[in-house]
């Protein structure tokens, strides 16, 4: 289908030899934002200056609902509070037998969901082996993925319609003096129409403009018959020009 083109915007990670090769330097890169997201963690936050935490609060309320769970806490990997594994003691403390971990993104292979999270849901379980903490992170069903931007993408299609010069056509209203066109359909309201195809405006009726000024009211001859039409009504009327021979 080439009637539409989608991206799919992704959070993009480094590669693993890179980081490899440049492990000094990600480690003062990482040190950086560990200090940046402990200065952000208790950032006052509104719906304004962080939509994105607000987000992610409705989406906790309606799994919370939907669920029917009556424990569910949200953390941040970076630059909010609580911290996934604050999230993780805070659901602990309310004495549930299994804590899930489930992030938010659903793309497998980043660097925060498929080793940091892990990473502290594993150090979290060895503080607390009372607890089964499972982190039941990517993969996800695939299709259902999929499905989901797909059902995204249909919200916002639209049948494809080609424009006016695409189809080669302008409006009666734009012929000039001695030119010939070729009814091509009518833009308007039900009652105009009803009229102007009364008065022989129907497809591939020919019409010829036979006085226009430019301005005000045109005349043209359609049907062996000559007709004062308003540019209003004659700008409602689409038609294809012809030429001499045709």
């Amino acid at each position: 289908m080439k009637e539409t083109g989608v991206v799919l915007a992704a959070h993009g990670a480094p590669p693993l030899d890179w980081l490899e090769q440049n492990r000094e330097l990600w480690e003062r890169m990482e040190q950086e934002e560990q200090r940046m997201s402990g200065e952000l963690k208790d950032w006052p936050r509104t719906a304004e200056n962080d939509p994105f935490s607000f987000e992610m609060q409705k989406l906790a309320e309606r799994v919370k609902e939907r669920g029917g769970y009556e424990i569910l806490e949200v953390g941040y990997d970076r630059f909010a509070g609580p911290s996934v594994g604050e999230a993780i003691e805070k659901a602990i403390a309310q004495g549930p037998r299994r804590v899930i971990v489930v992030p938010a993104m659903f793309i497998e292979g980043g660097i925060h969901v498929g080793i940091d999270m892990r990473e502290t849901v594993t150090a979290l379980q060895e503080q607390h082996p009372e607890v089964e903490i499972i982190y039941a992170g990517p993969p996800f069903d695939p299709n259902k993925h999929a499905d989901l931007i797909i059902s995204k993408i249909s919200e916002h299609e639209k049948p494809y319609v080609p424009s006016e010069a695409e189809l080669g056509l302008i409006r009666l209203s734009a012929l000039e003096t001695g030119e010939t066109g070729a009814v091509y359909d009518l833009v308007a309201g039900h009652s105009l129409v009803s009229r102007l195809s009364a008065l022989g405006f129907t497809p591939d009726a020919r019409v010829t403009m036979v006085q226009n000024f430019g301005h005000g009211p045109v005349i043209v001859s359609i049907r062996d018959t000559r007709l004062a039409l308003g540019r209003g009504e004659a700008s409602k009327v689409r038609v294809r020009r012809l030429d001499e021979e045709q």
